[in-house]
């Protein structure tokens, strides 16, 4: 490559926020190659490969603009806004401001430049204009207009007014709820996988409990029909018609008579969920419901049809996209990208013309987000009744895939091209590949965050805390070019401070805690950053140690600002850690790279028993005379719990199955056989299993936590 490639390659990485070098988990520094450079510039829409069209957009990205799209300030700074102009002198400004309700104002003010920059032989002045009173936290449209030296510019941007933290509630403190997976709920009346009112009904009795929330993993729409994994969804918007209760929808009485109600009891008594089955008798459920819906009501345009057209208003041009990308990948069976061309664009004439000749196919799947909307709603009503101060706990995906419906309808915001994914660690060798394209920074910048702001909105849109996992892909993520091993892949830098805030905003305006999903290799300050915005730490029981020693953190000094918990969905349960079920499972698995690394495993957990047996004892959690059990039991189980319940932390989160004993894990990353990866059933029934838990209750009151 010629040494001009080089450089102009090396500038714009840099300038687009591709890191030079990482250091991994064991402190070894990796330089970023330049081909992997290549790649990235080129899935973030530069072309890379022409030396022309490389050197142009070096000089745009220096150049600087006369308006910046997007101003991201937090209500404690001042307000000023930028400008560049290529001169030097004073110039008249006239910037205009709209708030949301619709409500607007003017400011007037002569400036002369705060600085100067040399850009291409041009100079710039660098002006401040100061919006001179306090802006409630928001969003505001600004329109700006300079004029000199009989000339005038014009321009508009969004103006992003963020609170410094996030909201927690005033007295919210040493509180603890329960997490559980949405699918695994079996009940005597669900249709084989738990459903919305299953939800509802767990909820009400952690509630009754004293459990300030009740967690779910993400509930995220997925690849229809053979979508199963919750962390790889086509939409972060929208949401999975699965978990509806078919028999609670108004529109059920027409169709109830022809229901299969023999196969329905066959799904509902399997071992595992099965996916395509569920699917199959829900969606024909569906379609007859809607064909209901659609000649009795949206027709006659009845009072329940008025109910879903205003929330079809509300939802906008988001939720016209989901449904058309939903109703096309139904007839295609594939990603958007495998499409024929002109369904390509969402915006363009093919994709029109499908919607006026097909309004009842599209209409279908906006009819099941509102059904899965207003029993979510409902869901959250319930918990708040039984006590719940922050009622439903959601789980926000990383991102989501690349043929879905949130690239197919915000194509420009993704790095089509790339994979996110993690560098090779303790946790997986080779390094993960997530299958899901990044969003390009620069982008989000330019469409002032529209996408961003609106899936954190949407996921907060019902309930009293959000986890974000992976936290660490607000500040920088790990990207994997097209064909390339985790190997070669590596950071790019995020606007950290600008999406912080945004979160922020929408988690005060909400009223919803944020918990930090920050395990691994994560830079002291990002957890400084994270703690400064009162985001939750995510702290493991697991994980916790005095390290390099393998001891386990006392309980008061895990931090105050924490979300603490013993496992996750990834991790085995206590159950299996205790009985060794996983490592169990990944040597039939051969997900061991040798015997040694077996052994060691080996040998590492019967050391972390001997701790924990240890540790407890010495806290007064277990009788000393207490033996070690070969299986974990009720009591030994509760006295872990009631470590977590002495910590300093804001709150603890049960693991349900932690609860009902389950030893096998809902998910063994690095396979896709073998194991029932996201298909694993509760033992007992939501009906059997709420009649019980008033040993956690009293556990949990015992050390004056909840309520």
């Amino acid at each position: 490559m010629k040494p001009e490639m080089e450089r102009l390659i090396n500038a714009l990485s840099d300038m687009a926020g591709i890191v030079p070098f990482y250091y991994d988990i064991w402190g070894e520094r990796h330089e970023t190659s330049l081909e992997t450079k290549g790649k990235i510039l080129f899935s973030m829409g530069y072309d890379a490969e022409n030396e022309e069209a490389l050197r142009e957009a070096v000089i745009k990205k220096r150049t600087p603009s006369f308006l910046e799209p997007v101003y991201v300030i937090r209500t404690e700074e001042k307000k000023n806004i930028t400008f560049h102009l290529p001169y030097l002198g004073e110039a008249g400004f006239r910037v205009g401001l709209k708030d949301e309700a619709g409500g607007s104002e003017g400011f007037e003010s002569s400036l002369r430049p705060e600085g100067q920059v040399e850009r291409g032989g041009q100079t710039y002045g660098r002006y401040l204009f100061e919006i001179g009173h306090e802006l409630a936290p928001g969003y505001y449209g600004l329109s700006a207009e300079v004029r000199y030296k009989g000339e005038k510019l014009s321009g508009t941007a969004r103006l992003i007014i963020t609170p410094g933290a996030c909201y927690i509630p005033e007295d919210y403190d040493k509180t603890w709820g329960m997490v559980l997976a949405l699918y695994s709920l079996r009940s005597g009346r669900n249709w084989g996988i738990g459903d919305l009112t299953d939800l509802e009904n767990a909820a009400k009795w952690i509630g009754g409990l004293g459990g300030d929330f009740a967690g779910v993993l993400p509930l995220h729409a997925l690849p229809l029909p053979g979508g199963i994994s919750p962390y790889s969804p086509v939409s972060r918007l929208y949401s999975n018609f699965i978990y509806i209760d078919i028999e609670a929808v108004p529109e059920f009485q027409a169709i109830k008579g022809r229901t299969d109600w023999k196969r329905i009891s066959a799904l509902r008594n399997t071992e595992f969920v099965d996916y395509p089955g569920v699917y199959a008798v829900k969606e024909d459920a569906l379609r007859g419901m809607f064909s209901h819906f659609y000649e009795e009501h949206y027709k006659k345009g009845s009072g329940r049809v008025r109910e879903f057209e205003a929330w079809l208003g509300r939802e906008g041009q988001s939720l016209l996209d989901y449904a058309t990308f939903t109703a096309l990948s139904e007839i295609y069976k594939t990603g958007w990208m495998d499409w024929p061309e002109g369904y390509k664009n969402p915006h363009g004439k093919a994709v029109e013309e499908f919607r006026e000749k097909n309004p009842e196919r599209v209409l279908l799947y906006a009819y099941a987000q509102w059904l899965f909307e207003s029993q979510l709603e409902k869901a959250d009503m319930a918990a708040g009744k039984s006590g719940m101060r922050l009622g439903l706990y959601f789980d926000l995906a990383i991102g989501s895939l690349g043929g879905g419906a949130d690239a197919w309808g915000f194509r420009d915001q993704f790095a089509i091209g790339s994979d996110a994914g993690a560098p090779p660690d303790n946790f997986s060798l080779a390094g993960q590949n997530w299958g899901f394209p990044p969003l390009v920074p620069d982008r989000l910048r330019e469409s002032g965050y529209e996408l961003f702001i609106k899936t954190i909105r949407k996921n907060l849109e019902h309930g009293g805390m959000l986890r974000i996992d992976h936290a660490l892909s607000l500040f920088r993520l790990f990207w994997i070019p097209e064909g390339s091993k985790p190997a070669d892949g590596t950071y790019v830098n995020y606007p950290s401070e600008d999406l912080l805030g945004i979160v922020a905003l929408e988690s005060q305006r909400r009223k919803a805690v944020i918990v930090a999903e920050d395990l691994g290799t994560i830079p002291p300050e990002v957890r400084r950053a994270l703690a400064g915005y009162r985001m939750l730490s995510y702290r493991l029981f697991y994980y916790e140690r005095k390290y390099p020693a393998p001891d386990l953190v006392a309980p008061e000094d895990y931090p105050h600002s924490a979300f603490c918990a013993i496992t996750t969905h990834d991790l085995p349960t206590i159950c299996g850690f205790w009985e060794g079920r996983d490592i169990a499972e990944k040597k039939s698995l051969s997900l061991y790279p040798s015997e040694e690394s077996y052994n060691k495993e080996i040998e590492a957990r019967e050391r972390d028993r001997r701790l924990i047996m240890e540790t407890l004892k010495k806290e007064g959690l277990l009788p000393a005379d207490y033996l070690k059990p070969e299986r974990m039991d009720r009591e030994l189980m509760l006295a872990i719990y009631g470590y977590l319940a002495r910590t300093p932390a804001l709150t603890v989160g049960v693991s349900l199955d932690d609860w009902l004993g389950v030893a096998g894990q809902q998910n063994m990353p690095g396979t896709a056989g073998g194991h029932p990866n996201w298909r694993r059933k509760s033992p007992q029934l939501v009906e059997e299993f709420t009649r019980g838990g008033q040993a956690l209750s009293a556990l949990f009151r015992r050390y004056q936590r909840g309520r």
